[in-house]
């Protein structure tokens, strides 16, 4: 690839259940990366009076979480008596035992991830919507890339050939198989092979695969390299399709539930006023996400609003348990707390 595109960087009972989550998405690290208070200052007392609470919440390094960091520089967490630390982490296999062993608070994952949990029987709880799809096919914030000598032009093409997933099973694969059914194409025929998101686009360019599953800012460097959007999976699966949503355990839900009501309401907040100034969005994702200042201007932002859409819930749930990712197919009323 071209110099444009480097490489970017509960109870005992169920401990098993954790332990096998992290084993089938691979052992992914945990690094700090920030907190409501500057310069590790001691919490200042909330608008109601009363000391902040210290808050954990495990992100993921892509772009998709800027919200959170311009709701923290505006103070919305605060405001909800929140003194929130950010603990980073390459993905939701990492952040999901984390948030069942208190570790984290709240957590961010992929939908699917949360869908496999519960199938699993771990006592989680979607709190919020966390990013959704842009709705236009080939603009998408994470859609499947190639390269031109690869031959691939779109879905069906993605038979017989080898795709690079962050996670096996999981929200690539059945997106993924679901717009190759849907081009005609046999669903069971395609090989993943699992890897970070920062070692796609110079995977691609060594051959090493065929096309990549790919989100912000990935996505654009394998653009810029002369890459190619080949598929667009969560745009075939349903409108105003959601990708990804913040967490919780059911103990915190039950124990805490204003703490719960107070951190939602700081990322609705968040996302409203990322909504309305992309400018800054852009800006910050140079600095958590470590993106350059003209990568920033070219990457497609995801849509942000705390509605969970069940209807794109029920067809992405229905899909991977037709896939095997799931034994069944999920109950959204005893996974979402709203």
């Amino acid at each position: 690839m071209s110099a444009r595109s480097p490489l970017i960087l509960e109870s005992n009972r169920r401990t098993f259940l954790v332990g096998a989550l992290v084993a089938g998405g691979g052992a992914l690290g945990l690094s700090a990366c920030g907190s409501g208070s500057p310069s590790g200052a001691p919490a200042e007392p909330s608008g109601s009076g009363g000391a902040l609470e210290s808050v954990t919440l495990g992100l993921i390094p892509i772009t998709d979480v800027a919200p959170v960091y311009l709701g923290l520089r505006q103070g919305y967490f605060r405001d909800a008596g929140i003194d929130l630390t950010v603990q980073m982490a390459q993905g939701g296999a990492a952040i999901l035992p984390a948030v069942m062993t208190g570790d984290f608070l709240f957590g961010y994952s992929n939908v699917v991830s949360l869908l496999i949990a519960a199938d699993k029987g771990l006592p989680i709880t979607v709190i919020s919507n966390g990013s959704s799809s842009t709705n236009t096919p080939g603009e998408d914030v994470t859609e499947v890339a190639a390269l031109p000598a690869s031959g691939i032009s779109g879905p069906l093409d993605l038979v017989g050939k080898t795709v690079a997933v962050n996670a096996l099973n999981n929200f690539a694969d059945v997106t993924i198989r679901n717009s190759v059914e849907r081009a005609g194409g046999d669903p069971d025929g395609i090989r993943f092979v699992e890897m970070p998101y920062p070692n796609m686009p110079a995977a691609l360019e060594r051959g090493d695969v065929d096309a990549a599953w790919t989100t912000e800012p990935f996505r654009t460097q394998i653009l810029e390299a002369g890459g190619r959007i080949v598929a667009s999976p969560m745009t075939d699966m349903a409108p105003d399709f959601d990708s990804a949503y913040y967490f919780t355990s059911r103990a915190t839900l039950e124990d805490r539930p204003e703490l719960v009501a107070g951190f939602r309401g700081a990322l609705a907040q968040s996302f409203a006023y990322a909504m309305e100034h992309e400018d800054e969005v852009r800006a910050i994702v140079q600095d958590y996400a470590k993106v350059t200042p003209e990568l920033a201007e070219t990457v497609v932002m995801s849509v942000w609003t705390p509605r969970i859409n069940r209807d794109a819930l029920a067809a992405l749930g229905g899909a991977a348990a037709t896939y095997g990712v799931l034994s069944k197919e999920p109950d959204a009323d005893a996974l979402i707390s709203e």
